[in-house]
C-alpha cells in the first residue's frame, strides 16, 4: 500500500488533540490508525458521515442542548407552514 503526504499545513485544535489523545492512548491506537479507520468506514458507509458530524455537532450541558433530538428536525419555513395551516 503506497503513502502520499495530504497536506503540510494540516491543523487541529491543540484541545481536541489532547482529548482524543487521552481516548486513543486508553485503546491502544494512534492518529495515523484512527484517521485511516475513519476513512476506511466513510468510503464503506458514506451515511456515517452525516451521522458522525450531527452528533459532533450536538451541544451538551445548557439548557438548549437538553432540547436536542427532542425537538424534531424540522425546518423554519415548513414550521411557519405547519402554524399557519393550523390557524386557517
Amino acid at each position: 500500500m503506497g503513502s502520499m503526504l495530504v497536506r503540510k499545513n494540516f491543523k487541529f485544535d491543540k484541545d481536541l488533540i489532547d482529548k482524543v489523545s487521552n481516548i486513543l492512548e486508553k485503546k491502544n491506537k494512534n492518529f495515523t490508525q484512527i484517521l485511516v479507520t475513519y476513512f476506511q468506514a466513510i468510503t464503506k458507509e458514506p451515511e456515517l458521515l452525516d451521522t458522525l458530524e450531527k452528533k459532533a455537532k450536538e451541544r451538551k450541558g445548557s439548557f438548549i442542548g437538553m432540547l436536542d433530538g427532542k425537538i424534531g428536525d424540522v425546518d423554519f419555513k415548513e414550521m411557519k407552514g405547519k402554524r399557519s395551516e393550523s390557524i386557517s
